[in-house]
This record gives C-alpha cells, structure tokens and sequence, in this order.
C-alpha cells in the first residue's frame, strides 16, 4: 500500500513536471514565434549585392553639371524656415506630373493606381529619364508613385511604423557622419561594411550635430516633366535623399559638386556622391526608417 501511495505521488509530481514542461516549451515556441514574425518584414541586407547592382547600372550617375539645389540656395536656411512649405509645393508638382501621365493615357499609368509599397528590387534600374511625358518608362512611373506616397505619408510614417529604439544598438542600418573626417561611415547590423566621402556645411552654415532616427521621407532619384533636368523641384539636384531632420538630409550631390567632396561646402546638408546615395537610399528603403540611426559628430 506504502508502494502504491509513493508511486500514485511520483506519477502525479511527474504529470505536473510534464506540464510545466510543455507549458515552458509552449511559451518558448510563441517567443520564437514572435520574434520570427516581427524580423520576417526586415529585407536582406546584402550590401556587396545591393552595391554591384547600383555599380553595374551605368546610368545612376547625375547627368547634369547643376552645382546647386534648393537648400543650397540663399533663400532658404535649413534652421529657421519651413520644410512643409517645401514638401508642400513638391506635393503639388508631383500630382500635377501624375496629371499628366493619365492625360497622356500611357499604358504604365495604372501604376499611379497601384500600391506603392516598398519591394525588394533597386530603387529604379535606370537614372537616365526623358523629359518627354510620352517616353516616361515603367521605372519612372513608379518613381513618382512611390515619391507622392512618401509625401502624404509624410507627417505618420514613423508614428505607424516604427518601434522606439535604443539609438544605434538596435538600428540596421547606421550612418556616421563625421565632420572633422568629412567621411559617412556606413554600418548594417553593427559591422562597418564602407565608408564615403561626403561634403557637409560650410563654416558659414555648419550642418548641426545629431544623432537620431531619420523623420523621413525618403525619395527615389526622379525627375519633374514640369521641371526637367537637373530642377531641384524634381529632386534632380538631390537624388535619393533621405530627409534625416526638418531641411536636413543625405543625399547624393551634382557632378559639379563631385570634385568637392571630402570638403565642407554645403548648406548644412551632407552630401555624398549620387552612387553611394543610392545604395544608402536602397539600404534605408529595405530595412525602414524605424531601423535606420544617423549620427553626426563633429
């Protein structure tokens, strides 16, 4: 009787071990679960990869010998003016080119239609637009789809997207930006994988020191059929520039201002060259603004 009583308490206490174990188990797998479903959105970030894809598109350089763009110009200063105002007469211009796309009747106009979500593919494959409305490509189309989302998305992305983060320790993508080396040291998952020279503001508008996740919004290189060529209206001047604060961005530079990179000369901007612009832009698309920190030191 002894016996039986100590092996009915042996069976329970195992049943109960069992049940722990499997409740433990259980929790464990929801965890892993969780955290598989929460990194499933974050895109593979393979910088050699992304990099000879933008190398290999012969077109990414900026055609023009422009060496200015709006928040380069004297009329505006970065600190003390609006940048909605900006956003604001950008936004017009871009649904004004939509207008025009549909007008036109191309076949690539249900683009406009179309969600412009970010997907895996290089920003736009080539750099070399017409200016004609009627020779607009596929590419471009979705260019501007995706700059005008970005535009009325402008004042919630981060408030939907994003997760608060411990500053670098948890971004992806980390961009430093050192003023006293002129260079933009880039990091993806904590390992520097290059390094680029970059031109930030001159003595007379010194680009502040910040370090932050980027407010957005971020656009792809795309050029104005109301403001052809190299007009900053269509960011022709500024490719694929990630706003990082109000008028601050990083953005690729002219080939005017090519030849002085490595050197302040900027209106508080920090530029790089258009190359290197479009993989920190890819980067930054793929991984989201939420998973991206820049710093700017002295």
């Amino acid at each position: 009787m002894k016996a039986k009583k100590i092996t009915l308490i042996y069976v329970y206490f195992a049943a109960i071990n069992f049940s722990m174990y499997k409740k433990t188990l259980l929790f464990a797998l929801l965890i892993l679960g969780l955290y598989s479903c929460k990194n499933s959105t974050h895109q593979d970030l393979d910088y050699e990869r992304i990099k000879e894809e933008v190398m290999n598109d012969n077109a990414t350089t900026v055609t023009v010998s422009d060496t200015t763009n709006m928040f380069d110009g004297a009329a505006y200063d970065p600190e003390k003016d609006s940048f909605y105002v900006y956003l604001d007469s950008l936004q017009s211009i871009y649904e004004n080119d939509s207008a025009m796309v549909r007008k036109a009747g191309l076949k690539d106009s249900n683009l406009l239609t179309k969600d412009a979500s970010l997907d895996s593919t290089i920003s736009n494959k080539k750099d070399s637009f017409s200016a004609e409305i009627k020779k607009m490509t596929a590419e471009e189309i979705k260019a501007l789809k995706y700059n005008l989302k970005q535009l009325h998305d402008a004042d919630s992305i981060l408030k939907t997207t994003s997760v608060e983060k411990n500053g670098r320790v948890d971004s992806r993508v980390w961009a430093r930006v050192s003023k006293k080396d002129q260079r933009l040291y880039l990091y993806i998952d904590g390992k520097i994988v290059d390094t680029f020279k970059v031109s930030t503001g001159s003595t007379r508008h010194e680009t502040p020191t910040l370090d932050m996740q980027p407010n957005g919004p971020i656009f792809q290189k795309y050029t104005s059929k109301k403001y052809p060529g190299g007009n900053y209206n269509g960011l022709g001047n500024m490719p694929y520039v990630v706003f990082i604060r109000g008028g601050y961005a990083i953005h690729g530079t002219t080939r005017g201002n090519i030849p002085r990179l490595g050197n302040k000369a900027s209106h508080g901007c920090v530029r790089i060259h258009p190359d290197n612009a479009k993989i920190f832009n890819e980067l930054v698309r793929k991984a989201g603004l939420e998973n991206t920190w820049v710093t700017i030191e002295e």
